[in-house]
């Protein structure tokens, strides 16, 4: 509920008063994000008629959730915010059509779990959309439509995703505090994934100062993400001696952990009546801290090398 309320006032605060042309979206019109959200939605579309046409009503609302939560509130309103920012009129135009009328249609998809937020919420959406109408019980259910959806476009955002998550999980290991702004090298397949546009993207989602793509990643000791066919690194400057204090200190405590694990794990009492569920949960946190200790290693090994 709050994340449509959310979405809501997002729309409201960058649509509203603002040139929303009534015809069918044009994808030829739209950037590869705001395809990717057009052609995700069809996906959403598809689950949720499947589930509510045999009688799986959990399927179906699993299938809006994760739509709602996962890819347009969480990902997609953050990737719109820069295009808004940043795009030409014509761009900024795009997302300010495909913020308002997947909101609208999402707005119908959760109408049958939560009727009454969804008929308030679209009273207000509906038309900036461009949606006649004056309930969303009358209105007509969305249908999904083959033809809008954009399998390249899917993989270019999944790319940058993991691109973002990719630069996230490096700060991390770094150590690096979340307002810190760094640099990030890029290097390996980028003109076939047209990753040049994911600059201002990754730019803003992962806090860098510049987004460079490199031929090769400089030859220092400092870790590394491959994220499909690209590697990733933070050009950052790293003192060996304070990043291996730094790393056995962390070294030290995953060991800590893991060897409490074990205990756990190999007291019989505990594995016999412990729910399945919570000993399955304490053998995959020990399969976490080993292998972060394996990795951990090989850094460590590098920077006595």
């Amino acid at each position: 509920c709050n994340k449509l309320w959310n979405a809501t006032r997002f729309v409201l605060m960058n649509v509203e008063g603002r040139e929303v042309e009534g015809r069918p979206l044009a994808p030829a019109e739209l950037s590869f994000v705001d395809r990717w959200l057009l052609g995700r939605v069809q996906l959403a579309k598809a689950d949720i008629v499947a589930g509510l046409e045999s009688y799986r009503f959990d399927l179906a609302a699993k299938a809006i959730y994760e739509f709602v939560w996962d890819e347009y509130c969480d990902w997609y309103l953050e990737l719109a915010k820069t295009s808004l920012a940043q795009g030409d009129e014509a761009g900024q135009r795009g997302t300010r059509r495909t913020l308002a009328r997947v909101l609208e249609a999402t707005l119908r998809l959760a109408h049958p779990f939560m009727p009454f937020i969804t008929e308030e919420l679209w009273q207000t959406v509906a038309p900036i959309a461009g949606r006649p109408g004056e309930t969303i019980s009358l209105a007509p259910f969305p249908k999904p439509n083959p033809d809008l959806r954009f399998p390249q476009d899917a993989a270019r955002v999944a790319l940058l995703k993991g691109i973002v998550d990719a630069v996230r999980s490096l700060r991390s290991v770094m150590g690096l505090a979340p307002g810190t702004k760094v640099d990030v090298l890029v290097t390996g397949d980028v003109e076939r994934n047209g990753v040049g546009a994911f600059r201002p993207y990754v730019m803003a989602l992962a806090r860098l100062s510049d987004f460079r793509i490199v031929d090769a990643l400089p030859d220092v000791d400092a870790p590394v993400q491959v994220v499909d066919t690209l590697r990733v690194m933070l050009d950052v400057k790293v003192d060996p001696a304070a990043e291996r204090e730094r790393l056995s200190k962390e070294r030290a405590r995953l060991a800590g952990e893991t060897e409490k694990a074990k205990a756990k794990l190999a007291n019989e009492s505990f594995v016999a009546r412990a729910p399945a569920a919570v000993v399955e949960q304490e053998r995959a946190r020990l399969a976490g801290f080993e292998a972060t200790l394996a990795k951990l290693d090989e850094q460590l090994v590098r920077l006595a090398g």
